[in-house]
């Protein structure tokens, strides 16, 4: 493969098997992927020789990363990220099934301290995150992970995989506070997703679903902690979606909101995630109380736009703070307009 300038009009081609390929984007292109004394110049008569592929579209980087390698800032227009559609109930307990088929969420997910009732919530017709981690042990073993899957691979209620306690990424509940720790986390969760996809090939339908949040790397309230930085991985991979929340609601405008979320959006997933679908993770109590502007619309509609500044569709919203949702009457009915905007809008 080459790269042909023509001499004439200017226009840059990548050339492969006598099949040129239109550069959009040229600057961009040049800058992240190639060097411009590479490019052959031909004639137009030349170029005419040649058999028409696809446009290539090169994305635009507005920002470069000093010291970053040119291939992990070249984001090309169709990533390889998978879109689901999904809006999800997180932190739920039994007695959340009703509630959150009510507010227009296609699954729930549990917490530390339990989970929902994934038998009713699937006669009402959601779907569930299937913890695969006993009650009455930390961490699962083999076997048990494998009887738990045979008992709801094939329910129309299965709509994922995840563990709790010690193998769930970078979680507020359960972060590691020691780099041995962090170590040894990481390698539980590659082990487990390697047992579930070895089982489960389907990772569009039962995808393995971790939760993080957007704590760097470094001491925080006194104490070492891993970040995403130290647990976040898709070489081995350990998931195929990730719920990550981020504390922005409380700036008085959207656009305040906005330029909250983009700092945090910029300093984790689009140089890192190229395998594994993100989907915002809302505190539900951080934003009940505001209306206008400042609201769980708002957030989806800021998520919507700096994903999409970065080539990445969004597939949907996850909530929790399931206690608060649970009483509170106008946070259901915000969730539930801002679901409905996300079924008809993702495709």
């Amino acid at each position: 493969m080459k790269l042909i300038k023509c001499a004439e009009h200017k226009e840059i081609f990548e050339l492969e098997n006598n099949i040129k390929r239109w550069v959009e984007n040229w600057n961009t292109f040049v800058y992240l992927h190639y060097d411009i004394n590479n490019v052959e110049i031909i004639s137009f008569n030349e170029l005419k020789s040649y058999k028409v592929g696809d446009t290539l579209k090169v994305t635009t980087v507005t920002k470069i990363i000093k010291g970053k390698a040119p291939k992990e800032l070249f984001y090309p227009d169709k990533p390889e990220v998978p879109v689901r559609k999904m809006t999800v109930l997180g932190t739920v307990l039994n007695g959340c099934e009703h509630v959150a088929a009510d507010i227009g969420c296609t699954h729930i997910i549990g917490n530390g301290y339990g989970w929902g009732d994934y038998d009713l919530f699937e006669e009402l017709g959601g779907k569930s995150i299937i913890n695969l981690k006993p009650y009455d042990a930390s961490a699962p073993t083999k076997e048990f992970i494998k009887k738990r899957m045979d008992k709801w691979i094939n329910r129309r209620g299965c709509g994922g995989w995840w563990c709790d306690d010690g193998i769930r990424g970078e979680e507020p509940d359960g972060q590691p506070w020691t780099k041995e720790h962090a170590e040894e986390q990481l390698g539980w969760r590659r082990w487990l997703y390697k047992i579930v996809r070895d089982k489960d090939p389907d990772s569009i339908n039962h995808p393995v679903v971790e939760q993080f949040n957007m704590t760097e790397q470094g001491v925080v309230a006194g104490a070492w902690r891993s970040g995403w930085k130290g647990q976040y991985s898709e070489n081995p991979m350990t998931c195929d979606v990730n719920l990550w929340t981020c504390y922005t609601a409380g700036e008085g405008t959207a656009d305040a909101m906005y330029q909250s979320q983009s700092k945090w959006y910029d300093v984790f997933p689009d140089k890192y995630m190229k395998k594994v679908q993100l989907i915002p993770q809302i505190s539900v109590e951080h934003y009940w109380e505001h209306s206008g502007d400042n609201s769980i619309a708002a957030a989806y509609r800021n998520w919507k736009k700096i994903m999409s500044n970065h080539g990445l569709q969004i597939g949907g919203m996850a909530y929790y703070s399931w206690l608060l949702i649970r009483v509170n009457e106008d946070a259901q009915n915000a969730i539930k307009e801002v679901n409905k905007e996300i079924i008809k809008e993702v495709i």
